[in-house]
């Protein structure tokens, strides 16, 4: 469906199919303008903070939207309390009506058996050992940064190959990158099927973003019993609390040490894979799925 006719949709055939007595929940970021029995979540408050990584139209739009449906929406939800403190600065919403329920993680982001690995990485081609990015190619990805630090790296890890999983998304400027360093494979989009097989074989994920409002795929791989190497700026922290490898990632230099430390060091590698697993449980989608229900619940009464 074109935006326009998704935007028309949402705004003027969906509220006219709500009854009275029903409560909506919008899970992406938008959704009716004029709905007041209803809650949203807000993953994070990146077209605010950093509008240049986006189509000007889209940043504009979402703004404006945002802004309404903070004054409109009966509670406003998000992911994680970086998030929330962000939109409470833009959108200026009340502790009242802004609440947090973090992402979940469960089946099929489990430890993965040696012959579901060795099978999936066959038929992608993939020759481990390997690091591996998951995500959209965006600018806030940090994929220039990451592809700079893994030439450095290549030095000391022959051998080894970087995996990316994603594609480019229609409402960002640009992927963030111009070139692609060797001894780099580039996978396009992996189904959901495939990925913890990718994490399970993978030396680590490495996460080394900008800006996050949660990182799925670093709980994703903790819940795989891979090492993560993260950033350590905005939500990141807070996910992986102690159980990844932080690094600036302004600066390749700590991304690719970083790597070198995870692929020379098996003890400490074991360390952060019992402590990703450890920490992965304390989120999973059954938890965010009670807390949902006891909040719209309580919304609804």
């Amino acid at each position: 469906m074109p935006p326009a006719a998704g935007h028309f949709w949402e705004q003027f055939v969906l509220p006219a199919k709500l009854r009275p007595d029903e409560f909506l929940w919008s899970p992406a970021n938008t959704s009716a303008w004029t709905v007041r029995r209803q809650a949203v979540t807000i993953h994070d408050a990146s077209p605010f903070d950093h509008p240049e990584w986006f189509d000007p139209r889209f940043a504009a739009w979402t703004r404006l939207a945002w802004k309404v449906l903070s004054k409109t929406a009966r509670a406003i939800l998000t992911v994680s309390n970086f998030s929330r403190e962000r939109l409470k600065v833009h959108l200026g919403i009340e502790d009242r009506k802004l609440f947090v329920i973090p992402d979940g993680v469960g089946e099929p982001f489990t430890q993965q058996s040696r012959k579901a690995i060795d099978e999936t990485l066959a038929r992608y081609g993939i020759k481990p050992p390997y690091f591996l990015f998951v995500g959209t190619l965006e600018p806030r990805k940090n994929l220039g940064r990451l592809f700079e630090a893994w030439k450095d790296a290549q030095v000391k890890l022959a051998g080894y190959s970087l995996v990316v999983a994603g594609t480019a998304g229609a409402v960002f400027r640009g992927k963030g990158f111009s070139t692609i360093p060797q001894k780099s494979q580039f996978l396009g989009y992996v189904p959901d099927a495939d990925l913890p097989a990718l994490y399970a074989g993978a030396e680590a994920l490495i996460a080394p973003s900008l800006y996050e409002g949660f990182c799925l795929p670093a709980l994703e791989a903790m819940a795989c019993g891979t090492p993560v190497i993260a950033s350590n700026v905005t939500s990141l922290p807070e996910v992986t609390n102690g159980a990844a490898h932080l690094v600036n990632p302004m600066e390749p230099r700590q991304i690719s040490e970083a790597m070198q430390v995870i692929a020379g060091n098996v003890s400490l590698a074991n360390q952060y894979r019992e402590r990703g697993l450890a920490q992965a449980q304390k989120f999973r989608w059954e938890d965010a799925a009670w807390k949902l229900q006891a909040l719209l619940k309580s919304l609804y009464d």
